[in-house]
């Protein structure tokens, strides 16, 4: 990862993206709310790091932006910024000029003609949607959103005339966004998991801090194990994009990040206790959108099969061409008796 593109990213979020203004884009729920930190991300270089240097971004891997993607995470950017990454890229690559607003990106419903569930649906200006024809761009100006509870999340529908057919370049689009989530996820639970130990530790029961106690610590470790296998996963996923293994990397760093989500969630609030649940308090900010961010882009039963098949897909290949050997050994042990 680059350390000064995470320590950037750190700095500009720790100061502005702070709890009060997450509830305040949250409670606003509307297509302009955030902008003006919006505005600074774009213009410190961050929502170009992965557009070639050709096209006036900075040319980086995803391995060596994951920092950043976990800092969003870390601060519960309620905006779209590592799909929008993601997005610019692709665009770029495809020599399609990128909308400057947040662009959020998704699958279409295989069973409904024009509409798709969109995370960040309702603070995005523009939507990459793929389908079974392909990928488009759609202004989220003209669809018709409805939101889903307290998130910021929406279903939407446009109409098909508002659909701008992109090259067949830009393909695998549900794999970047469980790729770009499951790398949020893994700053969110993080954050989680250091507001959890410190609230025990600061906590005082019988005359010492619950983070003394054998039983807090057994709940601690079981967190810490999966935030940082939920990081390793992301980091590695990361590290396979624009590879021939790009969906896998994407399927076991989505799977682990959902399956660690709950088990995380559920942690936390089971040590601090009725508190963490309210609106007041910061916690559930991260927990809510951990719970959310689980199904978005499929959740890890969905990619677990992916990963189980394969698995088998390679282990087919592989006994086939042992079994080959074998048959050309036997055919050349023929030939020569």
């Amino acid at each position: 990862m680059d350390d000064m593109l995470t320590e950037s990213a750190h700095t500009v979020l720790e100061r502005h993206c702070t709890p009060q203004f997450v509830r305040t884009v949250e409670a606003a729920r509307e297509r302009n709310a955030g902008r003006a930190l919006w505005d600074q991300l774009d213009a410190l270089g961050f929502l170009d790091a992965l557009v070639p240097e050709e096209k006036g971004g900075s040319g980086m891997r995803l391995a060596a932006a994951a920092g950043a993607l976990f800092e969003f995470g870390a601060h519960a950017l309620p905006l779209p910024a590592a799909h929008t990454m993601i997005a610019r890229e692709l665009l770029a690559r495809a020599g399609v000029e990128a909308p400057r607003g947040p662009i959020a990106i998704a699958l279409g419903n295989a069973s409904r003609h024009g509409a798709a569930f969109v995370p960040y649906g309702l603070v995005a200006d523009t939507l990459i949607v793929e389908t079974a024809d392909g990928a488009s761009l759609v202004p989220l100006a003209s669809a018709e959103l409805r939101a889903h509870g307290d998130s910021l999340d929406a279903t939407l529908t446009y109409p098909a005339h508002a659909a701008r057919a992109l090259p067949a370049t830009v393909r695998g689009v549900g794999e970047l966004g469980a790729l770009a989530t499951a790398a949020t996820m893994a700053g969110g639970m993080q954050r989680v998991f250091d507001m959890t130990l410190g609230y025990v530790n600061d906590r005082q029961q019988f005359g010492r801090s619950l983070g003394k106690f054998q039983a807090v610590q057994q709940q601690l470790s079981v967190m810490a194990e999966h935030v940082a296998a939920t990081r390793v996963a992301a980091q590695l996923g990361c590290a396979g994009h624009h590879t021939s293994e790009q969906r896998i990397a994407a399927a076991i760093a989505k799977a682990r990040a959902s399956r660690a989500a709950p088990l995380v969630a559920n942690g936390a609030h089971a040590l601090v206790g009725a508190m963490g649940i309210t609106a007041e308090y910061d916690l559930q900010l991260y927990t809510r959108r951990l719970h959310a961010q689980r199904l978005q882009y499929g959740s890890e039963s969905f990619w677990d099969d992916v990963v189980g098949t394969h698995a088998i897909d390679h282990w087919s290949n592989v006994a086939a061409g042992v079994i080959g050997i074998y048959d050309a050994l036997d055919e050349a042990a023929a030939v020569g008796t």
